[in-house]
């Protein structure tokens, strides 16, 4: 008989990794320690704006790909008695009670072209990224639970994402492109394409006037943030947000 999609599916938690420098290897463990609303401790994707703290690959597809454990930078290996429910907006929980939000599908890139030359052959297949939402820790050899659409999926469109993400910058704090360019979970390069992001929304209710460059350093094209950066509260000095004030990081 066929799974319901609503139904909870049992696996196992069979490898795990942890990436300490960008940079170097992975490490495998056997276990991780996770915070929650942060990621895996001392790996470094944690980040309270990401949602790609943690990447979760099945055990079935990496040997359907003849690939060994690791070498797609996953940091947990799972394998699952039904494996349909697991996508974007599914939960996995382990026996120790961490709860993993399955967020977005890992896309392939340049980063593992050595060992899968053909990228369009992982597609929706190298894993599934996530966020801690109950910290603890990840064992080898736990059990786990996917509970499937128990979160909504986030939006695949990147516009959307920006404007999900600048919505939730508080008052009287700011963010930086590159905390905008991980909040959206894209990669790095995408920040070039920000400032045209920010000019399309001005007209909108987005804050978009919180958005400062790496340095803190208001935006010349943003017209009257100071002044609306001002009455929030953010000192502005010689054009420039002491980012060690006014950062928001989560």
């Amino acid at each position: 008989m066929e799974r319901s999609m609503t139904v909870p599916a049992p696996g196992r938690v069979e490898k795990l990794f942890i990436k300490v420098r960008r940079g170097e290897p992975l490490v495998e463990c056997d276990a991780l320690d996770c915070a929650a609303a942060l990621g895996i401790d001392g790996d470094v994707h944690a980040n309270r704006l990401s949602p790609r703290q943690i990447l979760v690959t099945l055990q079935s597809e990496l040997a359907a790909l003849a690939l060994a454990p690791g070498v797609l930078f996953e940091n947990m290996v799972v394998s699952m008695s039904d494996a349909a429910p697991f996508k974007p907006g599914a939960a996995i929980v382990t026996d120790g009670g961490v709860e993993i939000r399955l967020t977005m599908f890992c896309e392939p890139c340049k980063r593992i072209a050595r060992v899968v030359p053909n990228l369009a052959a992982v597609v929706n297949r190298r894993g599934v990224l996530g966020t801690i939402v109950r910290g603890g820790a990840i064992r080898r050899g736990d059990a786990v639970t996917i509970i499937p659409a128990r979160y909504a999926a986030l939006p695949e469109s990147p516009a959307q994402k920006f404007r999900d993400f600048v919505s939730t910058i508080p008052a009287g704090k700011v963010v930086r492109y590159l905390d905008v360019a991980i909040a959206m979970g894209v990669d790095q390069s995408f920040i070039r394409a920000l400032p045209g992001y920010i000019k399309r929304h001005m007209p909108d209710q987005l804050p978009v006037h919180r958005i400062v460059n790496a340095h803190g350093k208001l935006l010349d094209f943003v017209h009257g943030q100071q002044a609306r950066l001002a009455d929030e509260g953010v000192r502005v000095t010689s054009g420039s947000v002491d980012l060690h004030s006014f950062l928001w990081t989560g």
